[in-house]
C-alpha cells in the first residue's frame, strides 16, 4: 500500500514537471535585429542592484521573444515578471524596447522616463531615451545622450558605434546644408560642425573662407589658428586663407609674397589672377588721395580723367622735354592740380585763350572719354595707331583707333552716358600697356 501511494506521488510530481515544462517552452532562436532597432540594447544593462537568478533566467527568456520579433508574447512575460517584480527596472524598461520599433514613441519615452525616475544613470534607459530622439528627427539631442553614456567604463560596444555613427551623420548634414546657405547661416552651420568634429581640416578651411568672405577676419585668423600648429600648415588652401586675411587687414605685402609662393608651387591660374589683383590693390592703396576720389567717381570730370591719367599712363607720368603749359586760372583749388597740368602739358585739355580756364569739373562722358584715349595713344607715340585709317569724324577715328590698340572703346555704350572711374581706370590700363608695345 505504501508502494503505491510513493509511486503515486512519484507520478503526480513528474505530471507537474511536464505541465511546467508546457508552459515555459525555451524562446525561439534569436535574430538580429535590422536597422535602428539593433541599436536597443538589452535592459538590464546598467542595472547593477542585486537580482535573483531565477528573475535574470526568466528576463532573459522574455528579452530572448522581443529578439525574434514576438513582440506580444515578449510583452505578456514582462508583464508577469512586472506583477511579481514591481520594482524591477528592466522589466519596465523592456515595454520601451517593443513600442520604439513600432513607432510608439509617447508612449516609449513615459516608460523610459519612469525607469530613470527609478534607476538614475541607468544606461539602458538613456540609450533608449537617445533612440527615441533619433526616431523624431533629433539627432543632436541623441548624440548629446550618447556621448554621456560611453563616457561610462561600462558602457557596451554598440553604443560607441552608434555615437560615431551619429556624429558622422550630423557633421556631414551640417556641412551639406553650409554649402547651400550664404552669410552668418553658412557661418553658425560650420561652427556647430566644428563643435562635434574640431579636428576636421576640411570644415575648419571651409569656415575660414566664409568669415573672409564676410570681412571677419580677425574671427579667421583665430579659427585658423589650431591648422597653423600643425603639419596642415603648408596646406595651399590655408596659405590662401592667411594670405586672404593679410589683404584684408591691408597687409598687402604680406599677402602679395604668401600669393608669389603658391604660384610658384601650383601654377594656377587663379593663384596667378588673385596675385595680379593683390599688386594692383596695394599700388592703389599707396595712391595720394585725389586718385582713391578719382577711382570712386561715378561721374568722371576732367580733373578725375588727369588723375587717372597721370598714375596709370606711365609715358605720361615720365614724359620729358615738355612745354611750360599755358597758365589756367580755375586750376590753383582743384584736388589733382599737378595731374591737370600735367595732362595740359602733353596736349590732351587745352586752355581758353580768352577766359584762361580749362573748365576742371567739366563731366567727361564716354565719347569723350574715348576721344581722349585715343588722342593720348597718338601722343605717345603708340605703333598701333599707324594702322588705324583716317576718318573726318573725331569719334569714329578713335574708335578705329582704339580698335587697332586693341583698346575697350567706352563709347560702345552710348557716346552721350556717362561714365565712372573704375572705367577710365581699366581703359587708361589698356592704353598704357598698348603704349608700351
Amino acid at each position: 500500500m505504501r508502494l503505491r501511494i510513493t509511486t503515486l506521488l512519484l507520478l503526480i510530481l513528474a505530471l507537474l514537471a511536464l505541465a511546467r515544462c508546457a508552459g515555459n517552452p525555451p524562446p525561439p532562436p534569436a535574430v538580429t535585429p535590422e536597422g535602428d532597432a539593433r541599436y536597443l540594447v538589452d535592459p538590464r544593462i546598467g542595472y547593477s542592484r542585486p537580482v535573483a537568478p531565477v528573475l535574470d533566467e526568466r528576463m532573459g527568456q522574455a528579452w530572448g521573444y522581443l529578439l525574434a520579433g514576438q513582440y506580444t508574447e515578449a510583452q505578456r512575460r514582462f508583464a508577469d515578471i512586472r506583477v511579481k517584480n514591481p520594482d524591477y527596472a528592466p522589466a519596465i524598461l523592456a515595454d520601451a524596447a517593443v513600442d520604439i520599433p513600432q513607432g510608439k514613441l509617447d508612449r516609449a519615452r513615459a516608460v523610459v522616463q519612469k525607469a530613470l525616475d527609478r534607476v538614475p544613470h541607468y544606461t539602458a534607459a538613456e540609450i533608449y531615451d537617445a533612440e527615441i530622439s533619433m526616431a523624431e528627427q533629433q539627432p543632436r539631442a541623441a548624440l548629446d545622450i550618447y556621448r554621456r553614456v560611453i563616457a561610462r567604463p561600462e558602457a557596451p560596444a554598440i553604443a560607441k558605434t552608434r555615437a560615431q555613427e551619429i556624429e558622422s551623420r550630423l557633421f556631414d548634414q551640417l556641412v551639406q546644408q553650409a554649402g547651400a546657405a550664404s552669410g552668418a547661416e553658412g557661418v553658425r552651420l560650420l561652427r556647430e560642425a566644428l563643435t562635434l568634429r574640431p579636428g576636421d581640416t576640411q570644415a575648419r578651411i571651409l569656415l575660414v573662407q566664409r568669415l573672409v568672405a564676410e570681412k571677419s577676419y580677425d574671427d579667421a585668423r583665430r579659427e585658423l589658428d589650431p591648422l597653423l600648429n600643425s603639419g596642415e600648415v603648408d596646406r595651399s588652401e590655408v596659405q590662401e586663407a592667411l594670405a586672404e586675411i593679410d589683404a584684408g587687414r591691408g597687409r598687402f605685402q604680406e599677402a602679395i609674397v604668401r600669393y608669389e609662393r603658391l604660384v610658384r608651387r601650383q601654377k594656377d591660374p587663379r593663384f596667378t589672377r588673385r596675385l595680379d589683383e593683390l599688386k594692383e590693390q596695394f599700388a592703389a592703396a599707396n595712391m595720394p588721395p585725389q586718385f582713391q576720389r578719382a577711382v570712386e567717381s561715378e561721374n568722371l570730370t576732367r580733373a578725375d580723367f588727369a588723375v587717372l591719367l597721370y598714375w596709370k599712363v606711365s609715358s605720361v607720368r615720365f614724359a620729358q622735354n615738355l612745354g611750360a603749359p599755358p597758365i589756367a586760372i580755375d586750376v590753383a583749388e582743384v584736388a589733382g592740380r599737378e595731374e591737370l597740368v600735367r595732362a595740359i602739358a602733353v596736349g590732351l585739355f587745352f586752355v581758353d585763350p580768352v577766359t584762361r580756364r580749362v573748365d576742371p569739373y567739366r563731366p567727361v562722358n564716354a565719347g569723350m572719354l574715348a576721344r581722349l584715349a585715343a588722342r593720348t595713344l597718338s601722343l605717345r607715340g603708340a605703333s598701333c595707331t599707324k594702322s588705324a585709317s583716317p576718318d573726318p569724324s573725331e569719334l569714329l577715328r578713335a574708335e578705329k583707333v582704339l580698335a587697332a590698340c586693341g583698346v575697350t572703346d567706352p563709347a560702345a555704350i552710348g557716346p552721350d552716358l556717362p561714365v565712372s572711374g573704375k572705367v577710365a581706370a581699366d581703359v587708361l590700363e589698356q592704353v598704357d600697356r598698348a603704349v608700351g608695345r
